[in-house]
């Protein structure tokens, strides 16, 4: 079969004219339709059904255009390295990351690759880390940088440690808890709390002095971007738990503070994972070089940007 037939059936499906995708494939539309032809004698059915307002797949036809896409996307992403490696690129990653990281270490570390002349072209693409996870193992993702439960399966993953973070209640600088030495957790229950993404899976501070089954006050649960929690926070009427060391790197001109609470708070490890027959590919091990390494610069300065309220 021919590959190039596939990939003309995926443009035609996806335009909905075969007028239009002879134009986006720079062929005349009567080539197009003899390529069409060879390709429903040689499977002996049809692969598209012509009506009044453009052309739709069969059931065969739609699946011969989902290996099209296959065959073009690739064909693009070759187009891509080879104009990478003509512009003096060494290559290119794929990288994924959660909410939180995209909000704060991922924009300084990449400040910082970029002033130091890596010559790598990056995406970075921002989800869950169950669905981080899923992409790295079948390959869509070259890496991902997330915090995993410890149960979570890590067969076929290799992982490189970055650091424990510890989580911590945070609110505006507005919010009565704010300024409270300390905060109990008493507090904390009574509170209008604002979870979001891996951070709302389980309630901390349920503790003596809360009411046994839940919070005595509303709590929202957002299960995408964190911007929203941040907002809510800014506005100080919630509180919110979150890892320590990452909101330290918050990339937001808004100030948040970390509340004086001294209770038993969980903590999760921070790493970046890949598969392990990627373990040797030279853009991977440099870019975990560089991660670690920028990471292991940060754990070390003292200066720390959310500080802990001090008593008056």
């Amino acid at each position: 079969m021919e590959p190039r037939y596939l990939r003309q059936l995926a443009e035609i499906v996806d335009l909905g004219s075969l007028s239009l995708a002879a134009k986006s494939l720079s062929v005349s539309q009567p080539t197009l339709s003899r390529n069409i032809k060879s390709l429903e004698t040689l499977i002996g059915a049809p692969v598209l059904q012509r009506g009044r307002y453009g052309v739709t797949p069969t059931a065969i036809g739609a699946a011969l255009a989902r290996e099209g896409r296959s065959i073009r996307d690739a064909l693009r992403q070759a187009e891509l390295n080879l104009g990478h490696w003509k512009s003096g690129l060494d290559g290119r990653l794929k990288i994924g990351v959660g909410t939180m990281l995209a909000h704060s270490l991922m924009p300084r570390f990449l400040a910082q690759a970029n002033g130091s002349g890596w010559k790598v072209a990056l995406r970075i693409d921002v989800e869950g880390p169950d669905r981080l996870i899923d992409r790295v193992r079948s390959g869509d993702l070259d890496a991902a940088i997330v915090q995993i439960e410890p149960y979570f399966p890590k067969e076929g993953l290799t992982q490189v440690t970055l650091f424990d973070d510890k989580r911590a209640y945070f609110a505006g600088i507005r919010h009565p808890l704010a300024r409270k030495i300390p905060v109990t957790n008493r507090d904390i229950s009574r509170a209008q709390h604002v979870t979001v993404g891996a951070f709302s899976g389980r309630r901390t501070a349920l503790a003596e002095g809360a009411r046994p089954g839940g919070f005595e006050s509303l709590r929202i649960e957002l299960s995408g971007d964190v911007a929203i929690a941040l907002h809510l926070l800014s506005t100080g009427a919630y509180i919110a738990e979150l890892p320590e060391f990452v909101m330290k790197q918050l990339c937001d001109e808004r100030q948040f503070v970390r509340l004086a609470y001294h209770g038993e708070m969980p903590s999760r490890t921070l790493s970046v994972w890949h598969r392990e027959d990627m373990s040797g590919h030279p853009l991977i091990k440099d870019f975990c070089r560089r991660f670690v390494k920028y990471v292991s610069m940060l754990r070390t300065e003292e200066n720390a940007a959310i500080p802990l309220p001090q008593k008056k």
